[in-house]
């Protein structure tokens, strides 16, 4: 038997046995299953894996956007990544190839095809968080809740000595802004961002402690930085209600606007994406992401002309925008209809 161990990631538990199975009768048998990507987000920050096979299309994460963060994260960037679905359309086969998609598998399963396409892959070396670090963690947010802040200091000063983990030093950060130490909590939390440059909380907590020193600048830099993160993992509430406290502090940024059409594109409200993203050219006419972005608007409602015209302008800002020439290209071959 082979001991690569694998995720697989599917919210339809029909499919997530019939993969489990398959990998079993090739010849595998270290093999973990999750029903979301959130789930196998929050498994991967505790344990390695030597490969995932994830479902494209799931609801709260998709397995795109967990591609996408996993090859972000400078500790996970290489794991073999598959995506499974029944209907790749040719913008999501360009989008996962542009986002380092290792292979796709196209649903119902084919053993063979799933054999060849594994042959590659090599073991890795795996690691768990121990049970008495686990308890300790446990141990000091307790104390957090019953605001007995400097035992939980204690706490996470111990298991920071055992081994640095971003969500040690957010605790940290949050217990210093409870204490009104602001500058101490924003050494916490920059340092929780450097373990893990996808931690949305910390990036959130420490905007907002920047907002009470009267930094405005800075409290929009790390609000944006998580509500990005969080329209990333499709967490759409949460992105929508930084964005719109961003906007309170500075009504005329432009990020704000261009984001609020991605968060209402992903959300299926077009015409308000739409709005938005007109808001965003207005104040930057010469930005091709924003031209990028409502092509690809323009593509959903099926008006290719329009979106044609927005891919255009942004290639001709930007001779190299990689994205936006496939598209243009796919669109003008046909492919796209």
């Amino acid at each position: 038997m082979n001991d690569l161990s694998f995720l697989i990631v599917n919210d339809n538990s029909i499919a997530l046995r019939e993969l489990s199975e398959i990998l079993q009768y090739i010849g595998y048998s270290n093999i973990h299953k999750s029903k979301s990507a959130n789930e196998a987000w929050a498994m991967l920050r505790v344990k390695s894996f030597g490969c995932i096979i994830s479902s494209l299309e799931m609801p709260d994460m998709s397995g795109m956007a967990l591609l996408k963060i996993i090859r972000s994260d400078d500790g996970l960037f290489d794991i073999p990544f598959f995506l499974t679905s029944s209907n790749f359309t040719k913008l999501k086969i360009i989008e996962a190839g542009q986002a380092g998609v290792t292979g796709l598998i196209v649903m119902p399963f084919d053993i063979d095809n799933i054999q060849k396409k594994l042959l590659m892959l090599s073991d890795v070396k795996e690691d768990v968080i121990s049970s008495e670090m686990a308890s300790r963690l446990d141990d000091g947010l307790k104390l957090i809740e019953s605001e007995d802040y400097e035992k939980a200091l204690d706490v996470f000063d111990t298991l920071i000595q055992q081994g640095e983990t971003a969500e040690y030093y957010y605790n940290i950060g949050y217990i210093k802004t409870t204490q009104e130490k602001y500058g101490e909590a924003i050494t916490a939390f920059r340092k929780a961002t450097q373990l893990d440059r996808f931690f949305a909380k910390a990036y959130e907590a420490m905007g907002r402690v920047y907002g009470k020193l009267g930094r405005s600048k800075e409290a929009e830099k790390y609000l944006q930085k998580a509500a990005d993160i969080y329209m990333d993992n499709e967490k759409m509430q949460y992105a929508e209600e930084i964005l719109n406290e961003i906007l309170e502090i500075s009504p005329d940024t432009v990020n704000v606007y261009n984001s609020l059409g991605v968060l209402h594109r992903k959300k299926g409200d077009l015409d308000t994406a739409l709005k938005n993203y007109k808001k965003a050219i207005k104040v930057h006419p010469d930005e091709p992401y924003i031209h990028y972005n409502i092509g690809r608007l323009y593509l959903e409602k099926k008006e290719l002309a329009d979106a044609k015209d927005h891919f255009k302008k942004a290639v001709n800002i930007n001779p190299e925008f990689t994205e936006a020439k496939d598209v243009l290209k796919a669109i003008e071959l046909g492919t796209i209809k």
